[in-house]
């Protein structure tokens, strides 16, 4: 499946008199309009509820395009935040209850504003009669409202937050049931779904059924994430508060998937991506890369309200923005993949004439259970106070459907011959230093200015302390032993700094402490450095880093692997030719530092790492052209195989294997074997050695010395075979055994963790009977009918 962007289309549209913005004081900064999404279950695409300022509120089906109940409420009317609608079937009656947060209405009082909600509830198969005598009820809030949102995992209540960060849960009556204050700002807020929530923990301080909140506040003038749970029984559960690298003053708007994934733009233009993950019980930051855009009419006026992102599940985000002149401006829809950066679809859309000369202000809004996204075109609420011409008594305001297609999680398949696409909307940076912070450019600018001096010894100081105090100022907020300190950018400008790759090593001092630290905190990627990783570091005989490289990069190419391997494989061939004492040391090959593993121990990393069969093969024509070096090669498979075939195998564990775990159950360890510890598994050796007779083999039945180990390894795996087939019979009477042993440990799992195990009824317990009866018979059985 690509992701893709459909036409967009005119869903409805609303006027607004200017009677609505001089009712309210706060109307100078809400939007004209604003619309929310919910789905009503069944093969209906949902109901779209629109409040209009000035206007009323109004919903529609998204499957048949057409208004269903309509509030019209005056022109005076204004609102707070988007009405949400809640769709409920009683009695073969389709119910929808409306709420509505009212910010300015000449029914309710100076002190009342901002903190009332108002509540329709009609039932559409009702007669017209019946829905005209239906009352709106009122509830007053003890703090003002700036966002409602209804969960399908709270049926009957109504989540209600304000500017200031606080939170009251409603009925869905209206009654209060529970309040959470708050000395935050609150700058957005996002309401999911537990179920939907993949990035928090399974079990443990996490309910089964809540609705998330995850709040983006500002405290001090720094950004902070919270995330929050609310359960059935109205209860708040903190689950997380993290402090992002961002300042307040700058922020323009944040999109937030439940797989954790979420992105804040700036006003700027700074467009930055982080990702929640779980240790155990604790959410800890990922910082992602950073990009600039460009082309942006908001990055020039810093009005953050001609921007808006929305989250599309895994990392798609869609962004919606202005560009273009003052006189000839479009809407611009650009659909973002930022786990890779990579533009994947694009829409443009004419502006409406009627917006020419004022501030508008563009809404993103997600449908995507009807694989929709809505789009909110309205100029920004005239600011009170202001003179007006005569001719803008009014303005309009429009939402549009837009149909999006994106796959359900991101791959770099989808990503790749993308790159191009998302030049025009990037802006190029002179510096690769000026996306990081103050600490970490100055870091850089030690670290190179003592790297061009010759004195490694003064950038490894200046790294680990500046890294020391990194940890103390983040140990309140992060796991100091998870990378959250490095990000892509830093750690590659960190590690060209250290290793130099355009200088040559014989003119530049080097120390590997700095690198090596890196690869113990899995930070370090294939791609940071231009050239091969694994080239640098042999370019400076820092095999200590090769080998760590091996357990700890996952992205490395299987040539450069194998490059190295070559390396190891020259030097043991040499090791193993006699030398005469009157042979000139100048016509040995360059020898390397004892630093250099052996070839068994190097072979061992490379059979261990993951590599695909085909770049393999490969790597394998490229660099193992001389038939001697295959036959090094199998001899150390040959004795591994060899190893292996000769371990004496259990059928039957003794009692010293068998044991009670923690949750009572007894289970079988493993019996130590310390002389196989140190050698590749049978797997990985078989797979090494099939890809490398695949290419090798024509050369080595025509070389009369592999016939003698190619005999050896046949003779070692011919056994091995008829055993794997003898055990293969085994299975299905063993199988039953198997079911019942990991039943036994996911019952005994769930009883410590209070969690009831159905019983089984009358028929699956017949079920299992047949099954027992039946497990003494092999897999297939041959029956013979005569007639």
């Amino acid at each position: 499946m690509e992701a893709s962007l459909g036409e967009p289309f005119l869903l409805s549209s609303y006027t607004t008199t200017n009677k609505a913005s001089k009712s309210s004081k706060t109307s100078g900064r809400l939007p004209s309009i604003f619309a929310s999404h919910h789905g009503t279950g069944g093969s209906s695409d949902g109901h779209i509820t629109v409040a209009a300022q000035g206007d009323g509120v109004h919903v529609l089906d998204l499957s048949t395009l057409h208004p269903i109940i309509s509030h019209t409420l005056g022109p005076t009317i204004t609102f707070s935040c988007p009405s949400v609608t809640r769709s409920e079937l009683q009695s073969a009656n389709h119910v929808c209850t409306t709420y509505a947060a009212i910010s300015s209405s000449p029914e309710i009082s100076e002190d009342e504003k901002s903190r009332t909600i108002w509540m329709w509830k009609e039932g559409l198969s009702s007669s017209v009669a019946d829905r005209a005598v239906q009352r709106k009820k009122a509830v007053v809030l003890p703090h003002s409202i700036s966002g409602l949102y209804i969960d399908s995992e709270l049926p009957s209540r109504v989540l209600v937050t304000s500017s200031q960060g606080d939170l009251t849960v409603l009925h869905s009556d209206l009654q209060i049931q529970a309040t959470r204050t708050s000395k935050c700002e609150s700058l957005k807020t996002f309401v999911l779904s537990r179920r939907n929530c993949t990035f928090l923990p399974p079990r443990g301080s996490v309910p089964s059924s809540a609705a998330i909140v995850i709040s983006f506040v500002t405290l001090n003038a720094n950004v902070r994430i919270q995330i929050l749970a609310v359960d059935l029984e109205d209860q708040f559960r903190e689950l997380g508060n993290i402090e992002l690298p961002i300042k307040s003053q700058s922020f323009c708007d944040v999109s937030f998937s439940g797989t954790g994934f979420f992105s804040v733009l700036l006003t700027d233009g700074t467009w930055s991506s982080f990702e929640l993950k779980r240790c155990d019980d604790t959410l800890y930051l990922n910082s992602m890369e950073n990009i600039q855009l460009t082309s942006l009419s908001f990055i020039s006026s810093s009005n953050g309200a001609e921007a808006s992102i929305l989250a599309l599940g895994s990392s798609y985000v869609l962004l919606a923005g202005l560009t273009g002149s003052s006189s000839n401006r479009e809407v611009v829809l650009l659909l973002w993949d930022l786990s890779f950066y990579v533009l994947l679809a694009s829409r443009t859309l004419p502006l409406p004439p009627y917006f020419t000369n004022e501030k508008v202000s563009i809404t993103l809004v997600g449908a995507l259970s009807s694989s929709n996204v809505l789009l909110l075109i309205s100029p920004i609420s005239i600011i009170p106070g202001r003179r007006q011409s005569q001719g803008q008594s009014s303005s309009s305001s429009s939402v549009w459907v837009v149909p999006v297609t994106v796959p359900p999680s991101s791959s770099i398949a989808n990503a790749i011959g993308r790159a191009a696409a998302a030049t025009p909307w990037l802006a190029v940076s002179d510096a690769q230093g000026d996306s990081h912070d103050a600490g970490r450019t100055k870091l850089v600018n030690e670290m190179r200015s003592a790297m061009d001096r010759n004195q490694p010894e003064n950038a490894n100081n200046a790294f680990f302390e500046w890294e020391k105090q990194a940890v103390l100022e983040n140990s309140q907020d992060k796991l100091p032993e998870m990378p959250t300190l490095y990000g892509y950018n830093f750690t590659k400008e960190i590690l060209n700094i250290v290793l130099q790759p355009s200088n040559p090593a014989k003119k530049t001092l080097y120390s590997s402490k700095i690198v090596q630290h890196l690869l113990e905190k899995k930070v370090v990627s294939a791609g940071m450095v231009e050239a091969d990783l694994l080239g640098v570091f042999r370019s400076h005989n820092d095999w200590k880093s090769i080998c760590s490289a091996l357990t700890r990069v996952s992205d490395l190419q299987e040539a450069e692997i194998i490059e190295c391997l070559c390396f190891v494989l020259a030097r043991y061939r040499q090791a193993r030719r006699p030398t005469s004492s009157d042979a000139m040391q100048i016509d040995s090959v360059s020898s390397m530092n004892d630093d250099c593993p052996t070839l068994q121990a190097f072979l061992s990393l490379v059979l261990r790492y993951s590599c695909s069969p085909n770049p393999l093969r490969a790597a394998f024509r490229r660099y193992l052209s001389d038939v001697d070096d295959v036959i090094c090669l199998l001899e150390v498979l040959d004795s591994w195989i060899g190893q292996w075939a000769g371990r004496d195998t259990r059928l039957m564990p003794s009692n010293k294997l068998v044991k009670q775990n923690e949750l009572g159950v007894y289970i079988t360890t493993l019996e130590s074997q310390d002389s196989l510890a140190d050698i590749p598994s049978m797997l990985q050796i078989t797979f090494f050695l099939q890809c490398l007779i695949d290419t090798s083999f024509i050369n080595l039945i025509q070389t009369p010395p592999a016939h003698r180990i190619l005999r050896g390894i046949q003779a070692h795996i011919d056994p091995e075979i008829k055993y794997i087939d003898q055990t293969e019979q085994l299975r299905g009477p063993l199988e039953l055994f198997v079911k019942a042993q990991t039943k036994a440990i996911k019952e005994a799992k769930a009883a410590s963790e209070g969690i009831k195990v159905p019983t089984p009824d009358r028929k699956q317990r017949r079920k299992l009977l047949h099954e027992q009866a039946g497990a003494t018979i092999g897999l297939y059985r041959l029956e013979e009918l005569t007639l």
